[in-house]
C-alpha cells in the first residue's frame, strides 16, 4: 500500500488544533517526514507520489503547522506539479489547489523558507484562488460542494476574501447546502469556514488561552426511516472502446434510507449476479473505483462520473447521496 500520508497529516493537524497537554505527536511528526520522502520515492520516475498531490500537499501544510521545516526539494515537488497542470480535475483539482495553496501559504507565513522561494509560494497561492475564482460556476460553487471549502480557505487564509467577489458568492451556496457536511472529514472541512477561519490559523494558535471544551456528547442513535422505495440504477459507458451505451438498467427495491452506496450493494446482492463494483478508501469516504470490471484510472484520464437523470451531477459522495422514491440514477465512465 502507499505511505498514509494524508491520513497521518489530518491527524497531525487534528492534535495540534486540539492543544493537547502533552507532546505525543513528536514521533508522528518524524514518521510524516518519512512518508513523504517514501511516497515520492516509490514514483520517482512518473514524477508524482504514490498516492497523490492532495495527500502529498496535507503532509507539507501538517509539518508547517506543527512549525517544522520541510526540504525546498520537497517544496519544489508540489510548485512543479502545479505550474503543469498536474492536480487533478474538476472537485478534485480544486481540493488538491487549495490544500497546495494552504500549504505554501502557510510556508511563507511562518518564515519556513528563504524570501526567494517564499516570493513564488506567495505568487503560487495567488495564482490558486484566482483560478479557482475562474472555475466558479453559476450555482455560487467552485468545483463541487465538497471542494468550495477548500476553496473559501485558500480565500481566507491568503486575504483574498476582502477582495474576491467569488467568495461572497460561494459563502452563500455554501450556506444553503450545509445538510451535504454528514461526515467528520466533510464537516473538518467546512466547520473553520463558517468561524471565518482555515487551517493556518491551526499554526498560530495560543493553546494556553483555549478552553478545554473536548468532552464528549451522547449521542442518541438516529432512528430508522420506516418503509421502502425503488431507484432505478442505470449504468452508461459513452467511450468508443465500450462495447454499448447503456451496460445495465434495473429498478432496484431498497430500504427508505438507503444511501447510494447501499443501492449498490443491492445490485451485487442479486441473484444471479449480473452487477459488480469496487470502492477505494479515502479521505472523503469511500471512492467509486470500478464498475462492471471497467475500472476507472487516472492514467487514462477517466473516471465515475455519478449523476440523477436526467444529466445533473451528484454533489455527494456514494454513501452520501441518499436517492429519493423512483430516482433514476446514472453511473457514467467519462473523461477528464
Amino acid at each position: 500500500e502507499p505511505p498514509q500520508t494524508g491520513r497521518l497529516a489530518l491527524y497531525l493537524l487534528g492534535l495540534r488544533a486540539a492543544c493537547p497537554t502533552h507532546s505525543p505527536h513528536r514521533s508522528l511528526v518524524t514518521w510524516l517526514k518519512y512518508y513523504l520522502e517514501e511516497d515520492w520515492t516509490g514514483s520517482r520516475r512518473h514524477g508524482r507520489p504514490l498516492s497523490n498531490h492532495y495527500q502529498y500537499g496535507l503532509g507539507v501544510l501538517a509539518l508547517c503547522a506543527h512549525h517544522k521545516r520541510v526540504r525546498e526539494e520537497v517544496i519544489r515537488r508540489l510548485l512543479t506539479a502545479q505550474h503543469h497542470g498536474r492536480l487533478g480535475h474538476g472537485g478534485n483539482a480544486v481540493d488538491t489547489e487549495a490544500v497546495v495553496a494552504l500549504a505554501f501559504t502557510c510556508l511563507e507565513r511562518r518564515r519556513l523558507v528563504g524570501k526567494e522561494l517564499a516570493a513564488e509560494l506567495r505568487e503560487a497561492a495567488h495564482g490558486a484562488g484566482r483560478s479557482m475564482a475562474k472555475a466558479q460556476g453559476p450555482d455560487g460553487l467552485i468545483g463541487n460542494i465538497y471542494s468550495t471549502p477548500w476553496a473559501l480557505q485558500v480565500f481566507l487564509a491568503t486575504g483574498m476574501c476582502q477582495t474576491e467577489p467569488a467568495f461572497g458568492q460561494a459563502m452563500a451556496a455554501l450556506l444553503e447546502n450545509l445538510e451535504a457536511f454528514s461526515t467528520a472529514a466533510t464537516m473538518a472541512q467546512v466547520l473553520p469556514v463558517l468561524h471565518g477561519r482555515s487551517y493556518l490559523d491551526i499554526a498560530s494558535m495560543h493553546c494556553q488561552e483555549e478552553p478545554d471544551t473536548l468532552t464528549p456528547l451522547d449521542m442518541e442513535a438516529l432512528a430508522e426511516v420506516p418503509g421502502s422505495k425503488t431507484v432505478q440504477l442505470v449504468v452508461e459507458c459513452p467511450l468508443p472502446w465500450c462495447y454499448d451505451l447503456k451496460l445495465y438498467d434495473r429498478h432496484l427495491p431498497v430500504p427508505a434510507a438507503a444511501s447510494l452506496l447501499d443501492v449498490l450493494q443491492a445490485a451485487a446482492a442479486l441473484e444471479p449476479p449480473d452487477f459488480s463494483f469496487h470502492t477505494q478508501d479515502t479521505l472523503q469516504g469511500p471512492f467509486l473505483k470500478e464498475v462492471l470490471g471497467l475500472e476507472a484510472r487516472q492514467d487514462k484520464r477517466n473516471y465515475w462520473q455519478l449523476l440523477t437523470a436526467p444529466n445533473i451531477s451528484l454533489q455527494m459522495g456514494i454513501a452520501d447521496y441518499r436517492p429519493r422514491d423512483e430516482e433514476m440514477l446514472i453511473l457514467r465512465l467519462s473523461e477528464w
